[in-house]
């Protein structure tokens, strides 16, 4: 059987929810509505099997707390979720959506975006990118930005310039002239980990450097101990954070943040800002990725997921297709969100959550109480 974890919700045509959650690895599972259908593909002019987008549902939001994240901090991704249908119901605005709710997402610490960020090896640096995207193309990110609170604010503010991704010093000061004030998103709990990593770093091989320690020796690990047996890996589980949401007449929006990993080079960008890697939004749907950003960039994931909407997957084969095109090279979460149902897949545990404009009934994992 394979280690996958899916975490699977459904929408139904007719607006009644059919939470669905498919899982090896302890989280409770429910059974799916015996008569659960879905949506029709009809097959486009000229025989190429494209998906006819069935007609939006209400509008809805979902998002994700990095693949990794325990799934007791849904209720993180439970105020995401509200904030950003709040913002939809007052401006009808899916971007103005999408950034509320990753804001909240970055101002919680449990989370690695915006405060709460990484810390780099050398026990200092904090380096985040942040993108969002709609369904008619406009796109905007930050790269290895520093000191602000909201990446995913001057993310949204790039859409407002000619270009599409700033980057570094720039991106910075790009915020700075937003009148953004100098901001440091660490936690001492950050701090205590990269400071646990160093130790160990140190210990595993006596006088080793800090300075070498930048290099990402994680990928050329070559000792009979995997990482979790040398006690290497990072202890902090969460990664990238997501929102996506559909409109009531049927746009779409997504927006990611991170503040990377601790054990990197500096200046590494991710896939969170690279348009079509890290997340996507068409007119079939919108999708957030979590994970091993290189391979997301490689495969040029989003965008290729919602490729497969458009051929006539459903988000659920679209979100597997997805994972499976990636399980084996690195950690891998997704998000889905398409005219009529949502869903969250991942290669293991993950906090989401995610509802329709004014129903009372919550799709994904329970949070902690």
């Amino acid at each position: 059987m394979s280690a996958i974890v899916a975490l699977l919700a459904l929408f139904c045509m007719a607006g009644c929810e059919r939470p669905v959650s498919t899982v090896d690895g302890g989280v409770d599972a429910a059974t799916p509505s015996p008569n659960a259908t879905h949506a029709p593909a009809s097959a486009a002019p000229g025989g190429t099997g494209a998906a006819k987008s069935p007609e939006p549902q209400p509008a809805a939001a979902i998002a994700h707390g990095g693949v990794g994240s325990p799934p007791e901090r849904a209720d993180g991704c439970r105020r995401a979720v509200d904030a950003a249908l709040a913002k939809l119901a007052e401006k009808n605005d899916p971007l103005a959506a999408v950034v509320a709710g990753v804001k909240v997402l970055e101002d919680d610490p449990r989370f690695n975006a915006g405060t709460g960020s990484r810390v780099r090896i050398d026990g200092e640096t904090v380096q985040m990118d942040a993108a969002v995207m709609d369904s008619g193309g406009r796109f905007g990110a930050v790269a290895v930005i520093e000191k602000v609170r909201h990446p995913v604010v001057v993310a949204r503010a790039v859409m407002g310039t000619p270009h599409l991704l700033l980057a570094g010093d720039g991106a910075t000061r790009f915020a700075r002239s937003l009148g953004m004030p100098l901001y440091d998103p660490t936690t001492p709990e950050m701090r205590a980990a990269t400071k646990e990593i160093q130790k160990r770093l140190q210990s595993a091989q006596p006088g080793l450097s800090i300075d070498w320690a930048t290099f990402d020796w994680r990928a050329r690990w070559n000792f009979a101990k995997t990482l979790k047996e040398a006690g290497l890996t990072e202890k902090v589980g969460s990664d990238t954070v997501g929102v996506a949401v559909r409109t009531a007449n049927g746009r779409y929006a997504v927006a990611l943040s991170t503040g990377g990993t601790a054990i990197t080079l500096r200046g590494r960008v991710g896939d969170v800002p690279i348009l079509g890697a890290g997340l996507f939004a068409g007119s079939h749907g919108a999708v957030a990725a979590t994970g091993k950003g290189e391979r997301f960039v490689e495969a040029g994931l989003s965008r290729w997921v919602h490729e497969q909407m458009a051929a006539g997957k459903d988000v659920e084969q679209a979100a597997e297709r997805g994972v499976a095109r990636i399980r084996g090279n690195g950690s891998i979460g997704l998000i889905v969100i398409g005219a009529d149902r949502m869903v969250a897949v991942a290669d293991r545990k993950m906090a989401w959550a995610g509802r329709e404009q004014g129903s009372k009934s919550w799709l994904g994992p329970q949070p902690s109480k």
